[in-house]
């Protein structure tokens, strides 16, 4: 009897782990379909993949979040960024705000679908302002700087549609030596070790010549 029990446990764990893997197979599927359409200068949807594999581990951020975002992204404020590099860079910064804000997963995804939509309309306020000042204010406080207004000013200036996507890219782009400098003094914590550690585990189960780091 306790043979037969451990068997069917046996049976069923397989079949929990069989059907995550399936998934996060078909979720790597997707969004290496949807990062296929932002391919420029003559490249791969390899080599973009492996961009943000590297971006992703740098600012110890999950790959297919980073990935989900920089196709959404793409697709819908593409004409904010110059190139795909400019666009994985611009992630990478908002990735690294994150973190220094302490902001939890769930916090990140709302706050990461309020930014996509902001840039996509040309402007950031309302909803998506609200999300940036709660998970991620470093932004917020970049973009202050970067205007020359006074610190928690910035909703003001929102609701006139100044705070426009160009803005939102340029502010972030001149903070990121802060930004990096304050990033790489905290230290990993478990949850980030492992989420590397799942990165890592995706160049593992795609194919062989798909998301080799660079």
């Amino acid at each position: 009897r306790d043979l037969h029990l451990l068997s069917r446990r046996l049976r069923q764990m397989c079949i929990r782990d069989s059907n995550k893997l399936i998934g996060l197979s078909d979720q790597m599927t997707s969004t290496t379909a949807r990062l296929s359409f932002l391919v420029d200068d003559g490249g791969s949807v390899d080599e973009l993949e492996a961009k943000i594999m590297a971006s992703a581990q740098r600012s110890r951020a999950a790959y297919l979040d980073t990935a989900s975002a920089i196709a959404s992204m793409g697709a819908n404020a593409g004409a904010a960024f110059s190139s795909n590099d400019e666009l994985i860079a611009f992630m990478e910064q908002v990735n690294r705000q994150f973190t220094i804000g302490g902001a939890s997963a769930q916090g990140q995804a709302a706050a990461m679908l309020q930014l996509t939509q902001a840039m996509a309309a040309g402007a950031l306020r309302g909803e998506e302002l609200n999300s940036i000042l709660e998970n991620a204010p470093g932004i917020a406080r970049a973009i202050e700087q970067y205007m020359g207004i006074a610190e928690g000013s910035i909703k003001q200036y929102a609701q006139e549609g100044q705070v426009t996507a160009e803005v939102v890219k340029n502010a972030l782009f001149s903070v990121a030596d802060e930004t990096n400098a304050k990033f790489e003094s905290m230290p990993m914590t478990w949850a980030q070790i492992w989420t590397n550690m799942q990165n890592l585990s995706l160049i593992h189960i795609s194919e062989p010549t798909r998301l080799q780091l660079i």
